[in-house]
C-alpha cells in the first residue's frame, strides 16, 4: 500500500531527476512563482502542483462532502443522492457556489499549468535536463487541455465558450478576458494535446501511476473531436435532444485517435472486472488516467466513506456512511447472463403497477424458516409495524418473502455482482471495530436485510438480537434509514482501509473500456454499426464479463446500446454525469420517470429517512448548461452572463 509519499531525488551523476510521485504535499502558493522552477526538484514539485488541482471537486459544497472527482457519480443516471442538493433539486441558481467552487478550482488548475508552460517552454529556462523539461512541459500542456476540456463542455456549452488564457495571469486584477467561443477552446485543447503527441521526450506510457501519457493524449484527444463530430441538441424548452449535428471529419479523427491508444501500452484488463478496482491493479494496463491517492490526510480518497455502509471500516475503527447510492434504474439495466433485458414483471407480476410505497412488502426479511421462527419477537414486531400500513401486506410471505427478491438477482450481467450490493444478495465481507481492536482481523460476512434489529448494530450487539454469520448490514443513522441500493466497487473489504477518510486506492479518470464506448460511438455515428458493434463486444466480453455479443440494427439502436453499456460499465466512477450531460439524457434519465422509477426513487419509495434529497429540473434555470457564476461576472463585467439562467 501506498502509505508515503516518494520524494523527488536529485541524481547529480546524471545531472537529471528521477520520476517524482505527482502526488504533491507542499501548497503549491507557498513557494513563489519565480522560485518554482529553479531546481530540478521545485521544478518537479510544480508539475506535481498541477495534477493536484484534480482534488477536492466535491459537489456538497462543505469540507466534510469533499469527495474528489467520484461524486459526481450522484449526479448522474447511474447514482443517487443522499442529501439534497441544490443541482439536483431545482434551486441552484447561478450564485450558488457549486458553480463557483467548480469554476474557480478548473481555473486553479489551468493557471498552473500556465505557469509551468512558460518556464518550460524555453531550453535552459528550469533547471532540468531537456528530456525531462520536454516530457513535463507535455504534461502540463495534457493538464492544461483536461482543466479546459472540463470547463468548456460544462460552462462553454451550446457555443458560448469560456475565458481562454494561455500565458500567466500575475493578479486577480489580470482576470479580465471575455469567453472565447466554444470552437476556439476545442481548438487550444487540441493543440496542447497535439503538442503532446508529436513531443518524443513523452511517454507512450508512463510507467509511473498517476501521471500523463501519450495514450493519455490520444484518448482525450479523441474525445475532443467525439464532442465536436456528434453534437447533441438538447432545447430545454421541450425537454429534449431536438437534432444532432454531425461533422464526419472529426468524427473520424476522433475514432483514428482511439485506435492509437493501444498501441501506446493499454488494452482491457482480463484478470477480472472486479478485480480491476483494487489497489493491487490500480496501475494495470487498462488504467490510462487516474486520481492518484495515497493514505495520507488530504491526498486519499473519502469513497469508502461516502459510498459504504456503517459496515464498512478502516484500522481505526472509523466506520462510513452511504452519503450516495445505487440508482434503482441501473441496477434493472443490467441484462441476464443471456443477453436478455431483465424485467421485474417476471419475478414478482405487477411490480410496477403496485404503488411505490406498497413496494416495500417485497424488500421485508423472512420471519420463518422450515415453519420456524428464525427472528426474534422484537423483530417479528418491527416487521408487522411496516405491514400494518400497507395494501399489499397479504403479499407477505413470512418464509420466501427474501427467494422471492432473490430471484431477481440471479443470472445477471457480472458486473452486476460487482457493483452493486442489493437486499438478500451476494455477502458484503465487511469490518467490525470491536473485533479488530481485539485481534480479529478476518473479514465480517453482512448480508443487506431490512428492518434491522437498530442503530449501528455491532456483531456482538446483533449476536445478542439472535442473528449470527452473515449478519445484517449495518445502517446508517436510524433502524429507518434510507433503504437504497449501496455501492460495491471501490469499497474496500475487511481491514484493507488505513484511514477510511483518506484511502490509497486511485480513482480512474480514463480507462480503456471507455475510450472503446466513446470510439464506437464515433463509428456508430458514421453508420459503420458493424465495427461499432465490434468495440462494444470487446468490453462485453472481456475475461469474467463474458456477456453475449451485440448486433446493432441502426444507428438509434446502435447509440441505446452503446449508452447503456458505458452505464453498467462505470458505476460509481464519475462517468455517467459527464456523458448524460453531453448525448443530452440527463433530463430524461436523472429528472425525469425513467425505466418505471420516479427521480430519487431510492431502492423502493416506502418508509425512508427524512434525509432524502428530492431531484427536480429547475424551472427558472437551464440546468443542461452550468451557468457563469454570478460572483465572477462580479469581479468580471466581461464575461458574457450565460443564457437560460436567471442572475
Amino acid at each position: 500500500m501506498k502509505r508515503i509519499i516518494k520524494t523527488c531525488l536529485l541524481v547529480a551523476a546524471l545531472g537529471g531527476v528521477q520520476a517524482c510521485d505527482v502526488l504533491d504535499t507542499t501548497p503549491y502558493d507557498k513557494v513563489a512563482s519565480g522560485n518554482m522552477w529553479s531546481s530540478p526538484e521545485l521544478t518537479n514539485q510544480g508539475v506535481a502542483g498541477i495534477y493536484a488541482a484534480m482534488r477536492n471537486w466535491g459537489v456538497y459544497g462543505s469540507s466534510s462532502y469533499g469527495l474528489n472527482v467520484v461524486p459526481f457519480e450522484c449526479l448522474g443516471m447511474t447514482g443517487e443522492a443522499y442529501r439534497s442538493i441544490p443541482y439536483l433539486n431545482g434551486t441552484a441558481g447561478s450564485g450558488d457556489s457549486f458553480f463557483s467552487d467548480m469554476w474557480k478550482r478548473l481555473f486553479e488548475g489551468v493557471h498552473r499549468a500556465n505557469d509551468a508552460i512558460a518556464h518550460l517552454s524555453k531550453s535552459g529556462d528550469a533547471a532540468v535536463d531537456e528530456p525531462t523539461r520536454k516530457r513535463l512541459l507535455s504534461e502540463s500542456k495534457f493538464m492544461r487541455a483536461y482543466f479546459y476540456m472540463r470547463l468548456n463542455e460544462l460552462y462553454g456549452r451550446y457555443g458560448l465558450g469560456v475565458p481562454l488564457y494561455t500565458e500567466p495571469v500575475q493578479t486577480v486584477e489580470g482576470y479580465t478576458k471575455t469567453q472565447s467561443p466554444e470552437a476556439d477552446v476545442w481548438a487550444q485543447i487540441v493543440q496542447d494535446l497535439t503538442d503532446c503527441i508529436n513531443e518524443p521526450d513523452f511517454p507512450d506510457h508512463y510507467g509511473e501511476r498517476g501521471r500523463a501519457s501519450r495514450g493519455a493524449a490520444y484518448a482525450l484527444r479523441g474525445r475532443a473531436y467525439l464532442m465536436q463530430g456528434a453534437v447533441y441538441n438538447y432545447k430545454n424548452s421541450s425537454g429534449k435532444v431536438e437534432s444532432t449535428t454531425i461533422d464526419k471529419a472529426f468524427l473520424q479523427k476522433a475514432a483514428d485517435d482511439f485506435s492509437k491508444v493501444k498501441g501506446c501500452g493499454y488494452d482491457l484488463y482480463q484478470g477480472g472486472y472486479q478485480q480491476m478496482f483494487t489497489e493491487a491493479n490500480e496501475g494495470c494496463v487498462e488504467m490510462i488516467f487516474s486520481l492518484q491517492n495515497i493514505s495520507k490526510d488530504g491526498y486519499g480518497s473519502s469513497m469508502q466513506r461516502r459510498a459504504g455502509t456503517r459496515s464498512v471500516g478502516d484500522q481505526n475503527g472509523a466506520t462510513g456512511y452511504s452519503q450516495y447510492a445505487v440508482s434503482p434504474a441501473i441496477v434493472d439495466l443490467y441484462e441476464y447472463k443471456d443477453g436478455t433485458a431483465f424485467d421485474w414483471e417476471q419475478v414478482i407480476p405487477g411490480y410496477f403497477a403496485t404503488p411505490v410505497k406498497d413496494r416495500l412488502v417485497y424488500y421485508l426479511r423472512d420471519k420463518q424458516a422450515n415453519g420456524q421462527d428464525i427472528v426474534s419477537a422484537d423483530m417479528a414486531k418491527k416487521i408487522d409495524e411496516k405491514l400494518k400500513n400497507l395494501a399489499t401486506k397479504d403479499q407477505y410471505l413470512p418464509e420466501g418473502n427474501e427467494a422471492r427478491l432473490q430471484a431477481a438477482w440471479k443470472d445477471r450481467d457480472p458486473r452486476f455482482y460487482a457493483n452493486v450490493i442489493v437486499p438478500y444478495g451476494e455477502p458484503y465481507k465487511g469490518a467490525d471495530a470491536d473485533l479488530y481492536k481485539a485481534g480479529n482481523n478476518t473479514p465480517v460476512p453482512y448480508i443487506y436485510r431490512w428492518p434491522v434489529g437498530g442503530t449501528n448494530q455491532t456483531v456482538k450487539s446483533q449476536e445478542a438480537m439472535g442473528i449470527s454469520s452473515p449478519y445484517d448490514l449495518r445502517q446508517d443513522g436510524t433502524g429507518e434509514a434510507e433503504f437504497a441500493f449501496r455501492h460495491r466497487k471501490f469499497v474496500m473489504e475487511g481491514y484493507q482501509c488505513e484511514f477510511i477518510d483518506n484511502a490509497a486506492l486511485d480513482e480512474p479518470l480514463i480507462r480503456y473500456a471507455y475510450v472503446l464506448l466513446m470510439w464506437a460511438e464515433a463509428l456508430a455515428q458514421q453508420d459503420d454499426l458493424a465495427g461499432a458493434a465490434q468495440l462494444v463486444n470487446l468490453v462485453r466480453g472481456r475475461t469474467s464479463v463474458e456477456m453475449p455479443a451485440y448486433t446493432f440494427a441502426n444507428k438509434e439502436d446502435a447509440l441505446e446500446k452503446i449508452r447503456n453499456e458505458s452505464r453498467r460499465e462505470f458505476v460509481n466512477e464519475g462517468i455517467d454525469f459527464y456523458e448524460e450531460l453531453r448525448w443530452g439524457t440527463l433530463r430524461e434519465t436523472k429528472y425525469s420517470t425513467y425505466m418505471g422509477y420516479e427521480p430519487a426513487a431510492h431502492t423502493c419509495n416506502g418508509q425512508q429517512s427524512n434525509g432524502n434529497g428530492k431531484v427536480m429540473w429547475s424551472g427558472n434555470n437551464d440546468f443542461s448548461i452550468f451557468p457563469v457564476p454570478a460572483t465572477e461576472i462580479e469581479k468580471n463585467p466581461a464575461l458574457t452572463k450565460t443564457p437560460g439562467w436567471i442572475y
